[in-house]
């Protein structure tokens, strides 16, 4: 339903400026409306960092004629040394004021802050529903003890 067109760039935010990442994002995704219309869709990606192309790309999805665009990001996380760069983070500073605050509840699974931070991201992306592959699972699939693995990006932790 949408064909990867990467003829210059192999990843979208490899260009050092906004402009450049937004038109390359822009370029990558050709979709096809005759396989969209009127579908349910299940978008995976690799993470969700500001979301901006997540937003770009699910409006594009609907605009093709998607009934309904699910989303499932395998983590959210950025080689940026700035943590507002996360989308998780800036929507916790949007409720705690502070982007580190009470960050272990937002990264567990489950929990009532951790199912308001996603439904806060999937309201504001236009999705149907967001899914994320949960810090236990990442951490289960590494096979190390969580004491082991950095997480600060997804809890703050940095006990290795």
């Amino acid at each position: 339903a949408i064909s990867k067109y990467t003829p210059t760039w192999p990843r979208s935010f490899t260009p050092s400026n906004q402009e450049m990442r937004s038109l390359v994002a822009k370029m990558k995704l050709i979709p096809n409306r005759a396989m969209l219309q009127g579908k349910r869709l299940l978008f995976c990606d690799d993470s969700i960092v500001r979301g901006t192309q997540l937003r770009d790309n699910v409006k594009i999805l609907y605009d093709y004629g998607a009934k309904e665009v699910h989303a499932c990001p395998f983590v959210g996380f950025s080689a940026s040394k700035n943590a507002l760069e996360l989308i998780t983070r800036r929507i916790i500073k949007e409720l705690e004021g502070d982007e580190n605050k009470n960050l272990e509840k937002y990264a567990t699974t489950g929990s009532p802050e951790y199912e308001k931070m996603v439904d806060i991201i999937a309201e504001r992306f236009g999705l149907s529903s967001l899914k994320f592959n949960t810090l236990e699972t990442l951490i289960e699939a590494i096979g190390l003890p969580k004491c082991k693995v950095c997480t600060h990006c997804f809890d703050g932790s940095s006990h290795f």
